[in-house]
């Protein structure tokens, strides 16, 4: 039996993750619950980890149990303020409890899903940013203008981004940011709706972590209440 008092940052993190991967497995361990998954465009990978000191109560066998994860948000999303959520696997369900003025239970059946873990890239990036998120969004937002991709460039330590369009460009250097650090000077090029999207979740008063290598898959980090959501973003050709 798992018990969390404050679902918040649960369901904000499901959220997230629904978002991009339609069914998933949970690994449930003695250190706390991993998920790792590729979307089905193969475009973004998430990497998920809840230490399970975050938890009230954390009692579970070790168990790898696969759920549709957009299913599973909907109940998540069904949490009321002052609920306590209670989770509980058996061999062939999901058990979800929420209580506090009603009592209410619901069921999901588990999936078979492939076992293999996905893989997380290793790269050695060649630069890291860390910029406040309601910069970096109202700079993808400003991107939607002119176009459906951007480049991110980081140059002497600065970091811009660029969209361009038949009917017109879009040129934003951000004055927010609180960290660059860089080897080299990097250039690269990703989908505006998926970088969008990996960062919709991300709190108003929390910094975003951008980890670049040119020609190489993009790190986006940032943290759900005390945990730390982490997505790549495939690269697109120059």
């Amino acid at each position: 039996m798992i018990e969390l008092k404050k679902v918040d940052f649960f369901r904000t993190a499901l959220e997230a993750i629904s978002a991009f991967i339609p069914e998933g497995n949970f690994r449930f361990s003695d250190k706390g619950i991993f998920f790792k998954a590729i979307d089905p465009s193969q475009v973004v990978l998430v990497d998920y980890f809840i230490d399970k000191k975050l938890f009230d109560v954390y009692d579970v066998e070790p168990n790898f149990v696969g759920v549709d994860l957009v299913e599973l948000n909907k109940i998540i999303q069904r949490a009321m303020p002052k609920d306590k959520m209670l989770l509980d696997v058996s061999d062939a369900e999901l058990k979800v409890k929420f209580e506090s003025e009603l009592k209410r239970s619901f069921r999901l059946p588990l999936i078979d899903i492939n076992e293999d873990e996905a893989k997380t890239p290793q790269i050695e990036y060649e630069t890291k940013i860390v910029i406040g998120s309601v910069s970096l969004k109202e700079m993808l937002r400003d991107a939607t203008l002119f176009g459906s991709s951007i480049v991110l460039k980081v140059k002497d330590k600065k970091f811009s981004v660029e969209a361009r369009g038949s009917q017109g460009t879009m040129d934003s250097q951000a004055q927010a940011v609180s960290d660059v650090k860089s080897i080299k000077d990097v250039t690269a090029k990703f989908s505006l709706n998926f970088f969008q999207n990996i960062v919709k979740e991300a709190d108003a008063s929390k910094k975003i972590t951008i980890e670049l290598r040119s020609d190489s898959p993009m790190r986006i980090s940032y943290n759900i209440g005390e945990s730390n959501i982490q997505f790549y973003l495939a690269h697109m050709i120059l």
